[in-house]
């Protein structure tokens, strides 16, 4: 909720329109409208963060973002309101009185590949998957990845990288496993398998990867022989 406070009571009509507050949010500003306090001196805006939106001091967007957008706002004795606001970051503007950080940037996956050589890999040994992010992650639980090895396809536990934008999978070739070119099985070969992968303000991750074979794929990264 964003209160603005006026200088004595005021009314709002929504009849022909709804006023409105833009915020500075990033490459899309967020346009909310009037929610609450006809009657009162305290009028509120509620806004919903979506995805995208980001602010490291939630702020409006000018002097001029409180907008009537055909509504009206008028004291008692019906003189229309002045609508501008404080400069941001001036004393009485939201930037000044609040430190609100808004990020809505979902993390996504922008690579997946491995710190080993390319070359051919045996029965017991193991090839670390990494699964690089486009922010820092925080891991709960044990994600997995399914690796496209054969008949058998391998399902590999989370194992490190919490807190980075790294996280890696350790695979470890068993009896049976082979393939000539090691990648996923699928654009949606990550799985929370009950667990999350959230970044520092909580925000879920998009799992998506990219088409076995394609660039920034494992399968396009590395060549990896499995025997």
């Amino acid at each position: 909720p964003i209160t603005v406070i006026f200088s004595e009571v005021v009314n709002v009509v929504t009849t022909a329109g709804t006023p409105t507050l833009t915020l500075e949010t990033g490459n899309n500003d967020a346009v909310v409208n009037y929610s609450s306090g006809t009657g009162t001196n305290t009028l509120t805006f509620n806004y919903t963060i979506i995805e995208g939106h980001s602010n490291n001091d939630l702020s409006y967007n000018s002097t001029d973002a409180l907008s009537l957008s055909s509504g009206t706002i008028k004291d008692l004795a019906l003189n229309i309101a002045t609508l501008t606001l404080p400069s941001n970051s001036s004393g009485n503007s939201l930037s000044d009185n609040r430190n609100l950080i808004v990020d809505g940037i979902v993390p996504t996956v922008s690579s997946v590949s491995s710190s080993v050589s390319d070359g051919s890999y045996r029965l017991g040994q193991t090839i670390p998957v990494t699964v690089t992010f486009s922010e820092a992650v925080t891991v709960s639980g044990t994600p997995q990845l399914t690796l496209e090895t054969g008949d058998n396809d391998a399902v590999v536990d989370y194992s490190s990288g919490s807190g980075s934008n790294s996280l890696i999978f350790n695979y470890t070739i068993a009896a049976g496993h082979t393939v000539s070119d090691l990648d996923y099985t699928g654009t949606s070969a990550l799985a929370l398998n009950s667990g999350t992968i959230n970044d520092a303000a909580g925000n879920p991750s998009t799992l998506t990867l990219a088409a076995p074979g394609a660039t920034n794929s494992l399968g396009n990264s590395k060549d990896l022989l499995v025997d």
